[in-house]
């Protein structure tokens, strides 16, 4: 019995068949590139001077698991500071003046987005909203976080830029993520210091405070200066480590406030 003529498939032909059906089957042509994960929410978990003219800004995922490190110049991470902080200055920073632009001109940024690393530079993007059209804009991380905290606009990053805690920490950083109490302290410099009128102040600066955790529950702040713990000094991020390590059951921390001390209990 004779069948009409047709050129067998090689072999070559056939494996590519093979691998392009599930592709297919995704809805994806051969070669079309899959799409990229959604964004993940993140915030802003430590705020670390490295040295005189650079600033360490962790963004972390909601369970402080993975962060995006970025370096910002002081001058950049001082702004981001002082804007989460909600801090007023006798004039208006460069932010600020923003904020007051795009309000005036009633339009809103939705949210910022920290898209990729490209040559060693982290790039975002901000969502401005004006009436009816949405706008994309291309920003330094920096400058796109320092409005967000002042507009408390939602920060977004890429999946793929968040990195382990370790590994995305330098050499030298002096934070530390505590997740028996939920909370991130980071050393109390100077400048931080004193922009919280707390010169003279010693202890350790908490720098996020994790939703439904043992530190939100008792009344620990952002910002709070963390003295003591169970009456153990705590000058540094390792001293806070060894006094909470050495904490049976509950714990106490001395803790500074707005020119006040207060005494809080932690289950």
């Amino acid at each position: 019995m004779r069948y009409p003529s047709h050129p067998a498939p090689s072999a070559g032909r056939t494996l590519l068949a093979a691998l392009a059906a599930p592709l297919l089957f995704l809805g994806l042509a051969p070669g079309a590139k899959p799409p990229a994960p959604d964004p993940v929410p993140v915030h802003i978990a430590g705020i670390h001077v490295v040295d005189a003219d650079q600033v360490l800004l962790l963004l972390a995922d909601e369970k402080e698991q993975r962060v995006v490190p970025i370096a910002v110049g002081r001058d950049q991470g001082l702004a981001i500071y002082l804007g989460r902080e909600k801090t007023a200055t006798p004039r208006p920073m460069t932010h600020d003046l923003l904020v007051r632009i795009l309000k005036t001109l009633k339009a809103t940024v939705e949210r910022i987005t920290v898209t990729e690393l490209r040559q060693e530079t982290y790039i975002s993007e901000i969502a401005l909203r004006d009436g009816r059209t949405l706008h994309r804009i291309d920003a330094r991380p920096s400058d796109a976080i320092a409005l967000a905290v002042r507009l408390d606009t939602p920060i977004f990053a890429a999946p793929g830029l968040l990195r382990s805690l370790g590994e995305a920490a330098p050499p030298g950083l002096d934070a530390r993520l505590d997740h028996r109490l939920g909370l991130t302290v980071q050393t109390l410099d100077a400048d931080l210091a004193e922009s919280l009128g707390a010169s003279g102040v010693a202890g350790v600066l908490v720098a996020s405070v994790a939703a439904g955790g043992a530190a939100q529950k008792a009344g620990v702040k952002r910002g709070d200066i963390i003295r003591e713990v169970d009456g153990r000094p705590t000058a540094d991020p390792d001293a806070y480590g060894a006094a909470v390590g050495r904490a049976d059951g509950a714990v106490q921390l001395d803790v500074w406030r707005d020119g006040r001390t207060l005494t809080l209990a932690l289950r």
